[in-house]
Formats: structure tokens, C-alpha cells, sequence
């Protein structure tokens, strides 16, 4: 870790420790941070710590301040409220700016934005992005197909912004854009969707982008199209063993871990996030070589391996006549742990078998697909 980086972290260690909140959650820990394993001794922030500081300072939480925006975030089976001082809308809006130019969106350009501009905010931080790149931007937010396919249409508009899944929609009902910026779900951890949306928008550049309405933007790939970037000014990313914490070397698979280096309101310093994700260096910068592939809820440990089920899911994303329902079963009929799939619905099974191989680093003893499954989920056998 760079000393500019640890800088940026002391300085954040010093605008959270305002808050109730850290105030706690930091009372044994040594800020002075003189180094990346002295940051790694700072304990993690979870889903369920903030939900109590939320239940504790209801409605809003601690980590208010001054704000200039309230917008809300998924938190559990409710909404919570995230807010931005002006300062902080500056920094994000700086941030994404970087991504959309490195993207290849242009001074100039005009961008449809199908962001939502309600609730999340979304649309509206990526539209003062866009603003400030120099771009004149429509607010078209998640409408309908024919209308926005139109629009784009009769305006020749440049670039296109939103869910890669209305993105292929669009294309589809005749829109064409130069370049796509897709994020919100799945995208190139899907096999073979950023090729499917390319081709329906006709576009020459599909890039991925990824981030959280609590840390927006974490990292996003260039017009290079070759992994996400972690924006390093912004976002500090750690990808650390589910279980254990330790942080991992890169080329290994496990949680994402995100500190804002930059945030006055709604600050988080070493959250888990739950994503499941890959990290590498090149050139002295963080890539997520496959952005984020699943969810670290659920994991098994499989032939000394960890197995992440909700993985499956982008896998058989890939599969256009899968229904996405499947049955895992992983078993020891003797000393050895077994691993079945049965998958819903009609694909090639040996193209199957390396997907999931591919994705799951465990290779199944049995795939199937079948026409239609009773009964759908993860199934451990080894321990009735």
C-alpha cells in the first residue's frame, strides 16, 4: 500500500471517527496507520453493525452530518437512507467521471441515462458525472422499450448508460449506440452477455461498471474491455477469506472489502460487502478480472475447495435456454465428496460441465439438465 493511499486513509480515519458509530467500532483501534498491515488490523464493518447503529439512531443512523442529498440503499428486507454532502457528490461525480472517459464517452457526446433518478439516486450521481465530463445527457431513466429505442434513435445518441439486461432489450427494438457503460447486475461475469449486448446495440465498446449506492464507483473497465479498475482515488478494495478474514494474496477468489478514501457522510471504512470477486495487480493498479461473480452467502468447502453456490447463478445466465433453476448436491458416498448439478430446462452439458468448472475451480461428477426440476437448491448430504 502506497503512502498517498495511507495518507488518504488516515485522513478518512479522522473524519469517521466524528461519528457515533466509529466512534465505538474504532475505540481500541491504533489510527495512526503507518502501514497496509497496521490498516488491516482495523476491524471490519458488517451489514449487521450498521443495521443496529440505524436501529440505535432511527431513523436515519449516525453517519448523517451536514448533508446535501438523502437518497436509500437495500439493507436486509427494508431501505436505508445513505446521504452525501455537497463535497461528497463532488468526489463521486469527479470518480465516475474518470470511468465514463475512460469508457470512451466524449466531451460532446450525447448519453442517454437509463438509470433510475428516484429512491437509489443512481441516475442522478452518474448524470453530474456526465455533466462534468462535458456530455449532454438524457434523463431517460428505466422507461419504456419502444419509446427509449426511439429516442435513441431519432436523437443519434452516442452513448448509452444502465442495466445491460434493458441495454439488449433496446438494441433489440432497433437502438445503436458507439459505447455502452452496464452495471446494476450481472454483466461480464455473465458468459457471453457482453458479446449478446455489443451485437443487439451494434456498439464498438461494452464496458462494466461496479459499485454500491453506499460506494459508487468501486471499480469499472476501460474501453479496453479487458477487467474493472478499481478507482483507487475513491475506493480502497481488500479481498479477504470469507471465514478466516485474511486478506488474500492476488489471483485468489473471496470478499470484496471496501473503504471510501473520500466521503464526509454515510462513510465506510473495511466493509464487508458479501460480493464474491477475483483480484489482480497490473501496472500497479487493482483489477477485478471478472468483476463481481456471486454472492459469499452459502459456501461450502468441497474437496478442500471453497464452492460458492450463488455463483451458479451468472453460469447459467450464460445458457439462453436454461431457466436458471438448478439442484446441487454434494455428498460422500465413501471418503471422497461428490458434487452433482441437475439444471432446468435445455443446454449443451459438456459446454455446462466447463462453465461451472470454470466459475465454481471445482469440477462436478455429474452434470444433467432435465425439462423441468423438482426442487431447486443447494443440498448437502455429507453430515445426515
Amino acid at each position: 500500500m502506497e503512502q498517498e493511499t495511507l495518507a488518504a486513509v488516515r485522513t478518512q480515519l479522522e473524519r469517521v471517527t466524528e461519528y457515533d458509530l466509529y466512534a465505538d467500532h474504532l475505540a481500541d483501534a491504533d489510527l495512526s496507520v503507518e502501514s497496509a498491515e497496521a490498516f488491516r488490523d482495523l476491524p471490519f464493518l458488517t451489514g449487521e453493525t450498521l443495521e443496529a447503529d440505524y436501529d440505535a439512531h432511527a431513523p436515519t443512523g449516525s453517519l448523517t452530518g451536514d448533508a446535501a442529498m438523502m437518497c436509500f440503499t437495500p439493507m436486509g428486507d427494508d431501505l436505508a437512507p445513505v446521504f452525501d454532502t455537497e463535497q461528497d457528490l463532488a468526489w463521486q461525480a469527479e470518480a465516475n467521471a474518470t470511468v465514463f472517459e475512460r469508457a470512451g464517452v466524449e466531451p460532446g457526446d450525447r448519453v442517454l441515462n437509463t438509470f433510475g433518478y428516484h429512491t437509489f439516486g443512481t441516475g442522478l450521481l452518474l448524470h453530474r458525472a456526465l455533466e462534468g465530463l462535458g456530455a449532454e445527457v438524457i434523463p431517460a431513466g428505466p422507461g419504456d422499450t419502444e419509446t427509449t429505442a426511439a429516442t435513441i434513435e431519432t436523437y443519434d445518441v452516442d452513448a448509452l448508460v444502465g442495466n445491460p439486461s434493458f441495454a439488449r432489450k433496446l438494441g433489440d427494438a432497433g437502438a445503436s449506440v458507439d459505447v455502452f457503460v452496464g452495471g446494476g447486475e450481472p454483466f461480464t461475469s455473465v458468459p457471453g452477455l457482453r458479446e449478446s449486448v455489443k451485437e443487439a446495440l451494434g456498439a464498438d465498446t461494452a464496458v462494466d461498471y461496479f459499485g454500491t449506492r453506499q460506494i459508487l464507483p468501486v471499480a469499472a473497465e476501460t474501453a479496453a474491455e479487458d477487467g474493472l479498475v478499481v478507482l483507487d482515488d475513491y475506493a480502497l478494495v481488500e479481498v479477504v477469506d470469507p471465514d478466516t478474514g485474511e486478506v488474500l494474496p492476488y489471483g485468489e477468489r473471496g470478499e470484496l472489502v471496501v473503504t471510501h478514501l473520500q466521503k464526509e457522510t454515510s462513510p465506510l471504512v473495511r466493509y464487508r460487502t458479501g460480493d464474491l470477486a477475483e483480484w489482480e495487480e497490473r501496472d500497479g493498479e487493482v483489477v477485478l478480472p471478472n468483476g463481481v461473480i456471486g454472492r459469499t452467502d452459502g459456501r461450502l468447502k468441497v474437496k478442500g475447495v471453497k464452492l460458492y453456490p450463488e455463483a451458479l447463478g451468472a453460469v447459467l445466465a450464460g445458457f439462453p435456454d436454461l431457466s436458471g433453476e438448478y439442484r446441487l448436491t454434494v455428498s460422500r458416498p465413501e471418503s471422497t465428496d461428490r458434487v452433482e448439478l441437475v439444471c432446468e430446462g435445455e443446454a449443451d452439458v459438456e459446454a455446462l460441465r466447463d462453465a461451472v468448472r470454470d466459475r465454481l475451480l471445482v469440477t462436478p461428477d455429474e452434470v444433467s439438465v432435465v425439462e423441468s426440476l423438482d426442487g431447486s437448491g443447494v443440498v448437502d448430504e455429507r453430515y445426515d
